[in-house]
């Protein structure tokens, strides 16, 4: 037998899946919770569950276990309730980690007020939905909002926010330091307005 090949112990392995202790006694635990009426105490494992990048092949594996439908049981994750669980602070940062298909409130608002009049204006020619993944650093990242090509040609990255912190406009103007591209922080004001700042690196 090669020196190279990799060995599993048995418990590593489920249904044909290689997977951590951990990540298989998570599944698990949920599987148990999810069977219970009482969701309370679901919270945690969710969270954790939803944490991972693709919880669609988790959510596979409790279906396999408790009988629904792996559909359904996304839709639970998506339906838990964390407000009791979180700051103010920590469930507006949330709408920000929505699935990548879809846009919080504020970013929707933005199209219909500001993005799709400019498209028919013939402001812009093009915007898509974080279309765009910057590299910062090593394992470090950055998905703008919304690129947009301007009526110019130019292209410029706007980031939409319902608040800003000082955290996400550092990572901003970290990346408009690096990119040869205008940046903008967008943001609401009352009801129906927004406001414009430009971060863009003075130094290109």
């Amino acid at each position: 037998m090669s020196k190279n090949t990799v060995r599993f112990p048995e418990s590593a392995i489920a249904d044909g899946f290689v997977g951590t202790a951990r990540i298989r006694e998570e599944i698990a635990r949920a599987a148990h919770e999810l069977a219970t009426a009482d969701m309370s105490p679901l919270r945690g494992a969710i969270k954790k569950l939803v944490s991972f990048t693709d919880a669609l092949p988790i959510a596979r594996a409790v279906a396999a276990q408790t009988g629904q439908t792996p559909e359904k049981v996304m839709a639970d994750l998506h339906a838990a309730d964390y407000s009791r669980s979180a700051s103010p602070l920590e469930r507006m940062q949330a709408l920000g980690r929505l699935g990548r298909v879809n846009m919080n409130k504020t970013e929707q608002a933005y199209v219909a007020e500001v993005l799709d009049p400019e498209l028919r204006a013939g402001l812009i020619l093009w915007y898509r939905f974080e279309a765009i993944k910057l590299r910062l650093a090593d394992n470090t990242f950055l998905t703008v909002d919304f690129p947009v090509i301007t009526a110019a040609g130019e292209l410029e990255f706007r980031e939409v926010k319902g608040r800003w912190t000082d955290d996400a406009r550092a990572k901003t103007k970290v990346a408009a330091a690096q990119y040869p591209f205008r940046f903008f922080a967008i943001y609401r004001v009352g009801r129906h307005g927004w406001r414009s700042e430009d971060l863009t690196s003075r130094s290109w």
